[in-house]
């Protein structure tokens, strides 16, 4: 979904004012416990403006002065959580052909045009919010621009691409249990996700799914999709606002509003007894992963909670990996949806230690009291590595598109900081014992080497009480 320019004037302008933001000088007794100095942060929302085309479509520009690159992304509000079951593969499917091929640009066109002004188009279905992106110059924006529209408003859908695109798609989902790694994801899913739920798809599922839609199905998909209501759209560049806005509203200002379904999901229901998995394989390595229910990115909390994990990961990786030599490949992190999801995973030749471990350091997060002194290196790691995950056009417009999505105002992404120093030792944790619970546990290990007892004496300790 990103493209693959390598965009090296802005991660240069960017890993400055990283810099700028962390250590910059300020006057005031107030500035001096401020994570991020007001001025570094009413530079970036001064380069960030927020338009609606005639139709009503938000369009969200970010300047990146004397920046030759431009990067657009049309996002939509519609993932795979939208989708019943029995046509939830579509989100892959549909999102997958589109960009071959449009109304009066053929795949030979496309390929041509693409390798003519470097430019990558690519598009991509998520859990709750698909994206088309296209990468290129500013000299070649109105060529960018011209096929980006045809391929969002007139995709062709052809017999061929269908079909090639199916096929792709059959064979990756064949061959997801051969990679442990990948496949103990939806070992732990089986568990996590009720049948039915809209954030799940299993690999077998998707599988049947292909077998019996078609092409019209791909065309009626994007037809539900395309509404002004349902989409925003993002350009990060430097060339003025007025023209970008001018220029989209020529390509997307016609598109008419329609009403497009949308599904709010439940968090999963916790069941002691159905909260664990295991894949028998006889693997020199055993594969571990946990989920368990966080709050949703939208709650008051998410800010301090991804703090936690920050802190959680740490300390997972300082008492497993550093001082057990238990994994290498152990970390925690949280996903933010509508719904959140916490996620611990580790691969180990050693799970029952390494399980007993991760069981010590969660009760160890939950029952310690940071100091303000603790909790403000957590902070400042946590705020830099943020803003230096932004190096790209790509990665920008992806959190600002995430950002309006949620929020409602691209400008929530730049407040973080604010947010971030207001969290307390008391709210870690508050939350980690609130949240840090309810694990349910995904493992792929050979029956020889792995007693269900590990995992379920894991998922007993940290069973709510309440």
């Amino acid at each position: 979904m990103n493209s693959r320019l390598n965009f090296c004037q802005l991660g240069a302008f960017f890993t400055a004012t990283v810099w700028m933001l962390v250590s910059l000088p300020t006057a005031s007794a107030l500035a001096v416990n401020q994570l991020v100095a007001d001025e570094s942060i009413n530079l970036q929302k001064s380069m960030t403006s927020k338009h609606h085309l005639r139709n009503g479509l938000p369009v969200i520009v970010r300047s990146i002065p004397d920046s030759d690159i431009v990067h657009l992304s049309v996002n939509f509000a519609s993932g795979l959580k939208d989708l019943p079951p029995g046509r939830k593969v579509l989100n892959e499917w549909m999102w997958g052909v589109m960009p071959l091929a449009a109304r009066g640009y053929p795949k030979k066109k496309v390929y041509e045009i693409s390798e003519k002004f470097s430019l990558e188009m690519a598009c991509g279905g998520g859990i709750e919010t698909s994206t088309c992106a296209v990468g290129s110059l500013n000299e070649y924006w109105t060529q960018t621009l011209q096929l980006a529209a045809a391929v969002i408003k007139d995709p062709a859908f052809t017999k061929e691409d269908v079909e090639l695109t199916r096929q792709r798609i059959e064979a990756q989902l064949k061959d997801l249990p051969s990679d442990p790694g990948d496949y103990v994801n939806e070992v732990v899913n089986s568990v996590f996700y009720p049948v039915g739920h809209p954030y799940r798809l299993n690999h077998d599922e998707a599988l049947q799914e292909l077998k019996k839609l078609g092409r019209q199905d791909l065309v009626q998909f994007h037809r539900s999709l395309l509404s002004p209501d349902n989409m925003a759209i993002v350009v990060v560049t430097s060339m003025p606002a007025v023209k970008v806005v001018a220029d989209l509203d020529k390509v997307f200002g016609a598109i008419k509003t329609k009403r497009v379904k949308h599904v709010y999901p439940k968090m999963p229901q916790f069941v002691e007894n159905q909260a664990y998995s295991l894949s028998d394989r006889e693997l020199p390595t055993a594969y571990i992963r946990i989920k368990f229910n966080a709050p949703g990115i939208r709650e008051g909390s998410a800010t301090a909670l991804r703090l936690l994990f920050e802190i959680l990961s740490e300390e997972l990786g300082e008492e497993i990996r550093t001082k057990r030599s238990l994994s290498y490949a152990v970390h925690a992190f949280l996903i933010d949806y509508s719904l959140g999801i916490g996620v611990i995973n580790a691969s180990t030749s050693k799970p029952e230690e390494t399980l007993k471990a991760i069981r010590e350091v969660v009760d160890r997060v939950k029952a310690k009291d940071y100091s303000a002194e603790e909790l403000l290196e957590y902070k400042r790691g946590f705020v830099t590595s943020y803003y230096l995950t932004q190096e790209t056009h790509a990665a920008m417009a992806a959190t600002l598109g995430a950002s309006e999505f949620f929020f409602g105002d691209a400008n929530e992404y730049y407040d973080m900081p604010r947010q971030l120093e207001r969290v307390t030792p008391a709210e870690i944790k508050s939350l980690a014992q609130k949240w840090l619970t309810n694990f349910r546990v995904g493992v792929i290990a050979g029956r020889n080497q792995f007693k269900d007892e590990w995992a379920r004496e894991l998922i007993q300790s940290t069973a709510s009480k309440s």
